[in-house]
């Protein structure tokens, strides 16, 4: 049976962000089984108690720090949104950027790819929420940043952001795991998106004589 969320946590307050700062280094040194909460704690300079009021667990410190980075990207596209002439050309910029972003930092990516997929621990239910902010940066980019998120969540444009969600993850998962390279899997997902936005030409049906 899965735990109940813990509540939200303010990330700015100062111990707050010292513990997931170190959580972060943690991971990016050795991925999240790098992240030992008594090391943690040590390393930011708070009492084990104080981290335990604020993270109860592991999963919830691993959140935060998911949390931080969705925070981090989703304001690196608000001061650079994606560009292109056409929806594909957005496409692969926000894929482009995204996948960066991730594969940037293999020990954290690799490790916040398998938080995600992994599902075994009690994150599953706040992993929807990465699904739907990343589900929110790639419809921006499919419909332009002048015009307004379609509120509809079975609305085609989220609908074709879910499909290309899917075929991005899989392809890092098997970046993770040593079988795609990055520019393999923005390729993939452009693929994707193209043969939906725009679909090759039919040729012409020969002539009956």
């Amino acid at each position: 049976m899965l735990a109940s969320p813990s509540p939200p946590v303010d990330l700015d307050e100062p111990p707050t962000r010292r513990i997931v700062d170190v959580a972060l280094r943690l991971a990016e040194d050795g991925g999240f089984a790098a992240v030992r909460l008594r090391d943690v704690a040590q390393e930011a300079g708070v009492a084990l108690r104080t981290l335990y009021k604020r993270f109860p667990g592991k999963d919830d410190l691993v959140f935060a720090v998911l949390t931080r980075e969705l925070v981090r990207l989703e304001e690196g596209f608000h001061r650079r949104p994606p560009t292109g002439r056409s929806p594909v050309a957005r496409v692969r910029a926000s894929f482009q950027a995204i996948t960066d972003f991730l594969c940037g930092r293999p020990n954290l990516g690799r490790a916040i790819v398998r938080a995600v997929a992994g599902n075994a621990s009690d994150l599953s239910r706040q992993m929807s929420t990465f699904h739907d902010r990343i589900d929110a940066l790639i419809v921006g980019a499919i419909v332009g940043r002048s015009a307004p998120l379609p509120a509809e969540p079975d609305h085609p444009h989220h609908r074709l952001a879910a499909v290309l969600q899917h075929v991005w993850f899989s392809m890092l998962v098997g970046w993770a795991n040593g079988l795609h390279s990055p520019a393999q899997i923005v390729d993939a997902v452009v693929d994707a998106a193209a043969l939906v936005l725009d679909p090759p030409s039919r040729p012409a049906s020969p002539a009956i004589e």
